[in-house]
């Protein structure tokens, strides 16, 4: 996506807005719900994340890159959320991840294990995991994108890694 000057006046602000936002609202789901695993919750995600950058827009003069401002604010609130989902009683928690439904003969077995072993990584282990893997970003990328330095995002990337190796070996 090109660079974006934010405009003063309000109609050409919300135009421009508009501009930069919708093209991103389904890539900004998928990659909420990668990290907090319920499809309600990615929904909210995703809401305040259009939220926040609509209040932050007059105060950009030019965004050299959109998609990584807006990628950078949704992982920050889906973080945010997630702690917020983890501190929840475990029976207050509605998953919406493939673990969580009745199997059926479509799903491979390893799969869901997998997927069992994904719901048991941090907010940020996700989020590594889904950007790097997923999405092809570097280490780097993601990094700046979780706003720590490269070695803690390859720390983050390395635990994840492990943990889901861990996780899938036991079943």
């Amino acid at each position: 996506m090109p660079a974006v000057t934010v405009p003063t006046s309000s109609e050409e602000r919300e135009a421009a807005f508009e501009r930069a936002i919708i093209p991103e609202t389904n890539r900004l789901f998928r990659l909420a719900l990668a990290i907090v695993d319920d499809a309600g919750e990615a929904e909210d995600a995703v809401q305040e994340t259009i939220l926040t950058a609509w209040r932050r827009w007059s105060k950009l003069e030019r965004l050299e890159n959109p998609s990584a401002y807006l990628t950078r604010v949704c992982v920050n609130q889906c973080i945010r959320q997630r702690r917020l989902l983890d501190r929840l009683p475990f029976w207050m928690h509605d998953p919406g991840s493939i673990a969580a439904s009745p199997q059926s003969p479509d799903v491979p077995e390893a799969l869901l294990d997998v997927d069992r072993a994904y719901r048991h990584l941090s907010a940020r282990q996700r989020a590594m995991i889904t950007l790097h893997l997923r999405d092809g970003l570097t280490v780097d990328e993601c990094a700046r994108l979780l706003g720590c330095r490269p070695g803690t995002a390859r720390s983050h990337l390395g635990r994840a890694l492990n943990k889901l190796r861990k996780e899938c070996s036991r079943a």
